[in-house]
This record gives structure tokens, C-alpha cells and sequence, in this order.
């Protein structure tokens, strides 16, 4: 997870999973003290991997659903709403708000079967019959990601990418574009909303 996560759930006296590994094992404790270490630091659970699949999952995982992906979603969707007349603080609702304070949270809590059944009917049953045709569209830029992970692609564009001497001012202009787009400006006036925001 992000570090900001992880201290927000240490500070509230909660952890998130860790993988461990043991390559070499030269005391006989290798296992036995990284598995304290887990504990130690307050990781919800722990399983076991190697370095080489932690890289190819983590490298594929942040490429893919749990940031690439996620945010071309998001602008496929809200671009489409706009280019049909909604207006940007309701294709923002649709497309991001709803997504991450309502449904996302169910499957972190229950899975995804037990948020489908407890939603509307119609939500329900657009979810069903759509989902095979994101899969399908989706799967084969997947695996060409994890390709490009597992032949060392990924890794070279970061090293090159974050060697540069202008990396951060280079990033900050990635991000600038990303911040000052129109779904994400928007997405700051609907947060500003919500009524935890509005206490006074």
C-alpha cells in the first residue's frame, strides 16, 4: 500500500498485509524473523512470495487496476458522460465519487458478490451483464503489461524515467496535467462537499 495509508492505519491501531520472503537462509531464521517483523510492524496478515513474483505482482498491480488502469477507466467514463451533456460534478459522482465512497468500500469489506446483491436491481443487473465485456476488452492489454513487466521493460523505463536530473520537475508537470484536467478539478468541488468537509 502507499506509506500514507499505512501510517493512517498505524496511527488508528490497524495494519495492512505484507508479503515476506526468504531467499537466503544462512542463521535458519530468516523465516521466523521476518514473520516478526510483519507483527512487529502490524500487518494485518502475511503470505508468502519470492522477490521475483513481489516485483512482477507490485510493478503489474500499480501499472495496472490499482492506478494505471484505474484512472484511464475513470476518464473513459467521465468523458463519455460529458460528451453526452452531463454536467461535471454529476459525471464525477457517477464515474469517481460513488466508486470510491461506496462501492469500493463494500468489496474491501465483503467482496464484490456481496456488493453486487446489495445494490439496486438495476445496478445489479448492468453489472452482470457488462462485466464479461470489460474483461474481454481489458485482459489483452493486461497481459501485454505483464509482459512488459516480466521482461524487464517496466523496471528500465522507471530507472531511466527517475535518473533524469529533472525528474521531479518532469513529474510535477505529469501531475499538473493530471491535476488540473476537468474530472479531477471537478472531483475537488465534489470533496469539498461532502459533509465531513463542512464542519465547522
Amino acid at each position: 500500500g502507499s506509506g500514507a495509508t499505512l501510517r493512517t492505519l498505524f496511527l488508528e491501531g490497524k495494519g495492512l498485509n505484507s508479503s515476506i520472503a526468504v531467499f537466503q537462509d544462512v542463521s535458519g531464521k530468516a523465516h521466523e524473523r521476518v514473520v516478526g517483523l510483519g507483527v512487529a510492524i502490524g500487518s494485518g496478515y502475511l503470505y508468502e512470495t519470492t522477490f521475483e513474483k513481489e516485483v512482477y505482482s507490485d510493478l503489474f498491480g500499480e501499472r495496472g487496476i490499482l492506478m494505471g488502469a484505474i484512472n484511464g477507466l475513470f476518464r473513459a467514463q467521465y468523458d463519455v458522460l460529458r460528451a453526452q451533456g452531463h454536467s461535471p460534478s454529476e459525471a464525477f459522482n457517477e464515474t469517481v465519487e460513488e466508486a470510491t465512497q461506496s462501492l469500493i468500500p463494500l468489496i474491501g469489506a465483503k467482496g464484490m458478490d456481496w456488493m453486487y446483491a446489495n445494490c439496486s436491481v438495476t445496478a445489479q443487473r448492468g453489472a452482470l451483464d457488462w462485466h464479461q465485456k470489460f474483461y474481454d476488452a481489458s485482459l489483452p492489454v493486461f497481459k501485454d503489461l505483464y509482459e512488459s513487466v516480466k521482461n524487464g521493460s517496466e523496471t528500465k523505463r522507471a530507472l531511466d524515467k527517475n535518473s533524469q536530473p529533472d525528474y521531479r520537475e518532469s513529474l510535477e508537470v505529469e501531475l499538473e496535467e493530471i491535476r488540473g484536467s476537468e474530472i479531477w478539478r471537478a472531483g475537488e468541488t465534489v470533496r469539498s462537499l461532502r459533509p465531513e468537509n463542512n464542519k465547522k
